[in-house]
């Protein structure tokens, strides 16, 4: 962690939501893999069990550190992806092909995009699909769900699709306040976004499965994973022999040694960090609502008044249009987002902020910040300076609103 001084030359990264990056720690760990466990985890002979034992090391790692059975008659499963998005729709796909009956997928308009495309899967296998919707919080509404998985539990089994932490804004979700039905109900988590500065009790949780990404907090990009509570039914999307046949091809055993490190590390301080990093944007919200209120723009953050992962602020410049303030942004070397970065080339708004309710001066305006571990105060500071010279720039764009003189 640096609070050295940045250049007035030097690009401000605060799209942490969207990747971080690696740290120096899990970097040398995935050096030391590549060169010890170079041969295929697979194979009998003495080098691949020597990548077999990092790999199993690093699953194990990554599921006591989570809050998952190791051990025991029941023991839980970590089945190691592609990344968050392979895990979501393996757990929700996989769940659905092995329950053997027609049932209900439920989800909302705040999860990610490879929730509603797994959704989209099962449907087509007969399944239906039901889209809660999200109170004026950007949590999902109790009432509507009561009454979705009441009507949907006698037709048979339900999934349950919950976002720990929507990375379209923040807002944090209640997974375990949620009230299921007796019987057939599953819960599949996506707690991606929430992973680096919530702790994560899986073995304790109401959860069935449970997605993450190591790219959120320090670690490699191209794995993931699912946790799978024991006696939850699952098939594979892709079979083979591999990840306890759930997951058929090579193992990577370098970016597993990295995921676990990653995981260590970002649970070693993991409450220290949340508070520095929440301060920090606090301070970044606080200064660049001034600097809004300085240019003549209405500006409000989504959100706010409820519980939000420390790391993630969203918002809306109103008269703005949001495209055009991260264009004008980026060149003026600041990294902010729209929306998540998978849905970075669509040109449609958060589906989450429509889902609130939200006016549409307050969707079209909408911009992501997020900080992370490695963010600086003076990171912040610069950053509020380009920004606030921004805005000034942006403000004649706004309706009604001219430079005077």
């Amino acid at each position: 962690m640096s609070h050295g001084r940045v250049t007035q030359g030097q690009s401000i990264y605060l799209d942490h939501a969207a990747a971080t990056p690696l740290a120096a720690e899990v970097e040398a760990a995935m050096i030391a893999a590549r060169r010890e466990a170079f041969a295929n985890p697979s194979s009998q002979h003495a080098a691949g069990r020597a990548a077999r034992k990092l790999l199993e090391d690093a699953r194990e790692r990554i599921l006591e550190t989570f809050g998952g059975r190791g051990t025991g008659g029941r023991r839980d499963r970590l089945v190691f992806t592609s990344g968050a998005s392979e895990a979501n729709h393996l757990a929700i796909t996989g769940m659905a092909h092995a329950l053997g009956a027609v049932g209900t997928v439920c989800h909302s308009r705040r999860d990610h995009a490879s929730v509603l495309h797994a959704a989209t899967a099962v449907g087509r296998r007969g399944w239906r699909i039901a889209e809660l919707p999200l109170d004026a919080t950007g949590r999902i509404d109790p009432r509507p769900l009561a009454a979705a998985l009441a009507a949907a539990c006698p037709a048979g089994p339900v999934i349950l699709a919950v976002t720990t932490a929507c990375g379209q804004t923040g807002v944090i979700e209640d997974v375990d306040g949620l009230r299921l039905p007796a019987g057939d109900a599953f819960v599949h988590v996506d707690a991606t976004q929430s992973a680096a500065f919530m702790p994560v009790g899986f073995a304790a949780s109401s959860a069935a499965t449970l997605a993450l990404a190591p790219h959120k907090f320090g670690g490699p990009r191209g794995i993931g994973a699912l946790l799978v509570r024991a006696g939850v039914p699952l098939e594979p999307v892709l079979a083979g022999t591999q990840e306890h046949g759930l997951r058929g091809g090579t193992e990577a055993v370098s970016l597993a040694v990295g995921f676990a490190r990653a995981v260590e590390v970002a649970a070693a301080d993991r409450e220290a960090a949340a508070r520095r990093v929440a301060s920090l944007r606090d301070r970044l919200e606080r200064e660049l609502l001034a600097a809004a209120r300085g240019a003549g723009i209405a500006a409000v953050p989504i959100g706010a008044d409820g519980s939000r992962c420390p790391h993630i602020s969203t918002i809306a410049f109103q008269g703005l249009d949001r495209q055009a303030l991260a264009m004008a942004a980026d060149l003026s070397g600041v990294c902010v987002a729209t929306g998540t970065a998978c849905a970075s080339g669509s040109s449609e708004p958060a589906p989450a902020l429509t889902a609130m309710g939200l006016p549409g001066g307050v969707v079209r305006g909408a911009v992501r910040l997020s900080v992370g571990r490695t963010t600086t105060d003076a990171d912040v500071t610069l950053a509020v300076e380009r920004l606030a010279a921004v805005l000034g720039r942006l403000r004649d764009t706004v309706p009604g609103q001219r430079r005077e003189g």
